[in-house]
């Protein structure tokens, strides 16, 4: 790709695709804005990745992303043809129904009102689901369609940062959606308007989701499939093999030391291997996070299946189940739910200061190294402690993964984002070569605008840790506390 091309040329190729875009274009309400993404995922040339990725990894991201480039007139004709209001809100707000975020919100709750095993499943497949697409993102380096000549239309400036492929959105909705559908094919005594109901329900949230990423210009045909097929195989592997998974970790006849070890070994394995970006992508933070959601819920687990605390309080002996009588009625429910969210979100408020408050210090007395591109080493830098902690918080806080404020905030909030490029620096060359091969005539010698994409934002070490035991936290507080906080109070 040649630098150097001129911006306004792209610039002005973006205003030949708005005014080409018929009604669409002309309607006010549809009138995107251009926005500066400084910091999100991007590259500075094709010898930006050769340079930082592995021969391997360049020659295989070589081989597809032409075939993402492929498909962007196809996603530009299919938006412009569809492009109204009532489409942009309805795809931006149900996008959220696929967030991390709302993920992270809304696994507690089956725990608290008898669905422990729904809970494990549905942890298992979004959080393997997120760790692989976040791998796979971060290994290719590919980037979403290319915006001109698509609309970005979203809620959520976070998910514009990250890298294209494959779609997460679409390994959590496939996951999610296949777990719920076997759920729903074994429910007994339910009728036939309350069966159906439920499929036509499951089918139009799946729909909207796969489809909504394609129309809002957040994904390609490729992210979509490939995104499907890693929720199809986390799904599989839980589905088929779940059972023997929790009793290798829970019932191997180490004991309770061993088994907590071997569970926090595994985990953070998959954290050491997690694959390195060549640009400021949180692909990696998200994979972090659920990792410590999946350590929590299991390290919690494994104390009930080992001790048999709630197993002697039910009359099936399922060692997850905290005590819950649905005949207690409406108000106990609620009261119980109000009780789980106050304490999940306690836990993250106060534990976010403590932990990057005592782990820094430690860092810097032990000399503890977790070698990372993209980290600085809390243990060799002169930083002081305060910095570091002020820094390590800001960067969680920018995630906004388990942000209910950040989340409720997003749903409803009624003014969406129609956003055209460049977004990011990636959008910029990607703009770049699109025109040069729409209007090559056009195009002249300019020094390219000063895009910070390619450097990645301070981050410690400390901060891998410090968000494992975090996010590791609330699985604990949704299980252990508010057990021991509901009886206490009789709900």
């Amino acid at each position: 790709m040649q630098e150097g091309v001129q911006f306004a040329a792209a610039t002005n190729l973006k205003s030949r695709n708005k005014q080409g875009n018929g009604t669409a274009a002309e309607s006010p309400s549809l009138s995107p804005q251009i926005s500066d993404h400084s910091n999100d995922a991007g590259n500075k040339s094709n010898n930006h990745y050769k340079e930082r990725l592995s021969p391997f990894r360049y020659k295989l991201r070589s081989l597809i992303l032409p075939l993402i480039r492929q498909e962007t007139i196809y996603l530009a004709k299919m938006q412009s043809f569809l492009r109204c209001s009532v489409f942009d809100f309805y795809f931006a707000w149900t996008a959220n129904l696929a967030s991390h975020t709302f993920y992270v919100l809304m696994l507690p709750p089956p725990i608290w009102f008898g669905g422990s095993y729904l809970t494990r499943d549905l942890v298992y497949v979004l959080g393997l689901g997120i760790y692989l697409t976040g791998f796979l993102k971060d290994f290719f380096c590919l980037p979403r369609p290319r915006s001109p000549p698509l609309h970005r239309i979203t809620m959520s400036s976070y998910t514009t940062q990250e890298y294209g492929f494959p779609s997460s959105h679409s390994a959590n909705a496939t996951g999610v959606s296949l777990l719920l559908l076997i759920k729903i094919l074994s429910l007994e005594n339910v009728s036939n308007t309350t069966y159906y109901s439920l499929i036509v329900g499951l089918l139009l949230y799946y729909i909207s989701l796969i489809f909504g990423r394609l129309y809002c210009g957040m994904h390609g045909f490729l992210d979509i499939i490939i995104g499907g097929l890693v929720g199809s195989f986390v799904f599989l592997f839980r589905h088929y093999f779940g059972l023997q998974w929790d009793k290798l970790l829970f019932d191997n006849g180490l004991g309770l030391v061993a088994s907590t070890v071997i569970i926090i070994a595994v985990f953070v394995s998959l954290i050491h291997f997690h694959s390195e970006p060549v640009d400021d992508c949180p692909c990696f933070d998200d994979s972090v996070a659920f990792v410590g959601v999946l350590i929590g819920l299991d390290l919690a687990h494994l104390v009930a299946y080992q001790t048999k605390y709630f197993a002697k309080m039910n009359l099936t002996g399922n060692p997850y189940l905290i005590p819950f009588d649905v005949n207690r009625g409406v108000l106990n429910s609620v009261s119980r739910f109000l009780l789980g969210v106050a304490l999940v979100v306690t836990w993250k408020t106060l534990a976010k200061p403590i932990v990057f408050t005592i782990l820094p210090p430690i860092y810097k007395a032990v000399g503890v190294y977790l070698p990372r591109r993209s980290y600085i080493s809390t243990a060799h830098t002169q930083t002081s402690t305060r910095k570091i902690r002020s820094t390590s918080m800001s960067n969680d806080s920018n995630m906004g993964i388990g942000d209910i404020n950040n989340f409720i905030k997003g749903v409803t909030d009624h003014n969406k984002k129609d956003e055209v490029g460049p977004e990011t620096e990636i959008d910029y060359y990607e703009m770049l070569s699109y025109s040069q091969n729409q209007n090559s005539d056009n195009t002249t010698i300019q020094t390219p605008p000063k895009y910070n994409s390619g450097v990645f934002k301070y981050r410690y070490d400390v901060e891998i840790v410090g968000r494992l035991i975090i996010y590791a936290g609330i699985s604990i507080t949704a299980v252990w506390t508010f057990a021991f906080a509901s009886d206490y109070l009789k709900l």
